[in-house]
């Protein structure tokens, strides 16, 4: 057992690593942030406890509706390539975080728990680091302890950069492209998808300024039960789909990008493709008609590389959802693979996709990957350009956690929303809230567009040109989410304009280098409460949930400033 020293202060605790060849401290350039290597020879775990001080949630990557101090016994995750990251950050009411926990991106599986432990009422924290990349032969990783008393948002970047140094240039290259609004079949269509339709939906939302549609399940069956007992040959149905190269063709002319769903790790057993590798799965995964392939097997990854590649090459796609990946995060038993040449599940999929990366980019250095919320861990920024929220059909304020969660995690890469969705009868302020609380990433929308009811339409153009007109402070401001723990009542991104967005919590606060501001009223009341808008005049104008003006003037805000806005609506406020 090897022991490490922590200090911040007056607080020092003696860390223990058990398994660890050697734990060394690395110099830090940040002031409060401790760096120690970890050389190990096999599983390591690493154990410390912490005071748990005023913290009042712990922020875990893709904790979802969780958001509580969790106990020692029930704070443990497992943490794969697939699924989720190896991350965690104790954040008090003021949205500081008082402890932030982070391994390097050389760790592709490890268990991490931060709880607190009963007799001591202390956090105790404990990884075990058990898949390791291997780094000049010996298996090493770097430990990150932030103690410093910033935001939480910052400390998460802070890890986020150490991320981005560990991997340098295997980080893949985000097009610009993977940053704007797209369209979706899915909610739309489902299964039922077609060429037909899909070539309709291209021109309707190329119409509203939308780059790219993701054409989703159903292209590759017939069937539209909503299973996947006919996964894994990835081709399309001629029924639906008779010249995929020609369909692919005359979405580019309508103006779009295409970019095509595609799950990797189930076969069903009505595939063509069932009686040649039935025997290199990992189990079964819905009853027994779909399995998840073992991607240890190279004769598994070689089927499922030409998967991917053949609608890059022979289709002219764009770009490939691929999804379900977190289903070779295998929680059953692992069988026997003897002539598998990898031993870790995580370390033939990260092989699968760079040889999918390798073979797609020789064909287009601009093609687009889609990946699902869950697959956040820093490992897979090798291979996907977007992370989309994960499935919350008309839901607006699980989008808008789960795009912030997914952003304060995803680096360089670019964060979608899930699909935007609504009912025909909802009230066009219904409509904007699903764009309101999905304002800070891009939006994939999946509605008959040119159905909709004339004030949908202007509700929907509307947001989408807000979008584009905001899209740098937006996408590249800095992002300060308050609240984690009540699922960000309001979010603020900073940069040469400063937007923020308001839920439950309407007293926005402003400070003296907020010179131009855009509030935009998330909530269900008419009216806000700004401080910080003074000293001196200001210009407002406010408009409704469509972007018509409801008023304009000037005023010299008090300290606690009340201004009426519509729900739904924005007000833009300058200084003079």
């Amino acid at each position: 057992m090897t022991s490490f020293e922590i200090l911040a202060g007056s607080i020092q605790r003696t860390g223990t690593a058990t398994g660890a060849r050697s734990v060394t401290e690395l110099p830090s350039a940040e002031s409060g942030v401790l760096r120690f290597e970890v050389v190990a020879d096999g599983p390591v775990t690493l154990r410390w406890t912490w005071p748990t001080g005023s913290a009042v949630t712990l922020w875990r990557a893709s904790c979802g509706a969780r958001r509580e101090l969790p106990t020692d016994w029930g704070s443990r995750r497992r943490i794969n390539s697939v699924r989720s990251a190896p991350v965690g950050s104790l954040v008090d009411d003021r949205d500081r975080s008082l402890l932030t926990v982070a391994l390097s991106a050389h760790v592709r599986g490890c268990e991490f728990a931060i709880g607190v432990n009963e007799e001591t009422a202390e956090q105790l924290i404990e990884v075990v680091a058990d898949d390791i990349e291997l780094t000049g032969g010996v298996a090493r990783f770097v430990l990150r302890i932030d103690l410093r008393d910033v935001h939480f948002a910052e400390a998460l970047r802070g890890v986020t950069a150490e991320w981005t140094a560990d991997l340098g240039d295997r980080v893949a290259v985000v097009p610009e492209i993977a940053r704007q609004a797209m369209y979706s079949t899915w909610y739309s269509d489902h299964q039922h998808v077609t060429a037909a339709t899909v070539e309709h939906h291209a021109g309707a939302s190329a119409a509203y300024g939308c780059e790219a549609i993701i054409v989703d399940d159903g292209w590759q069956t017939d069937s539209t039960a909503r299973g996947y007992a006919y996964c894994g040959d990835w081709e399309p149905t001629s029924g639906k789909f008779p010249d995929m190269a020609e369909h692919v063709r005359r979405v580019h002319e309508l103006g779009l990008r295409y970019v095509l769903w595609i799950a990797p790790p189930l076969i069903g057993v009505h595939s063509k493709a069932w009686e040649r590798l039935k025997d290199r799965v990992l189990g079964f995964a819905d009853g027994e008609v779909v399995a998840v392939l073992d991607p240890r097997y190279p004769e598994v990854r070689e089927h499922l590389v030409e998967c991917c590649v053949r609608p890059v090459r022979d289709w002219g796609v764009d770009g490939l959802k691929i999804d379900f990946i977190d289903s070779w995060a295998w929680e059953g038993p692992v069988p026997d693979a003897p002539d598998a040449d990898c031993t870790s599940i995580d370390e033939g999929v990260e092989r699968l996709l760079q040889a999918v990366r390798d073979e797609v980019q020789r064909l287009r250095d601009d093609v687009l990957i889609e990946f699902r919320q869950d697959y956040v861990n820093p490992r897979l920024w090798q291979f996907g350009t977007f992370l989309r929220a994960g499935d919350c059909a008309m839901d607006p304020v699980e989008n808008r956690v789960r795009t912030i969660d997914t952003r304060l995690l995803a680096g360089d890469r670019a964060v979608h929303s899930d699909m935007l969705m609504w009912h025909r009868s909802a009230a066009p302020e219904t409509v904007a809230q699903q764009f309101i609380s999905a304002l800070f990433s891009a939006v994939q929308v999946s509605m008959e567009l040119e159905a909709l009811p004339a004030e949908h339409d202007r509700v929907v153009r509307y947001w989408l040109a807000f979008m584009r007109e905001h899209f740098d402070v937006l996408h590249h401001g800095v992002l300060l989410p308050s609240r984690s723990d009540a699922r960000y009542p309001q979010i603020k991104a900073v940069g040469a304009t400063t937007v923020v967005a308001v839920f439950t919590n309407p007293v926005v606060q402003l400070t003296s280098s907020d010179r131009s501001v855009v509030v935009v009223n998330g909530g269900s009341e008419p009216r806000l409460l700004v401080e910080g808008a003074g000293p001196g005049p200001v210009d407002l104008v406010v408009s409704d949930c469509s972007g018509a003006e409801v008023y304009r003037r000037t005023e010299t805000p008090s300290a606690l400033w009340a201004i009426d806005v519509p729900v739904a609506g924005v007000a833009r406020i300058e200084r003079n």
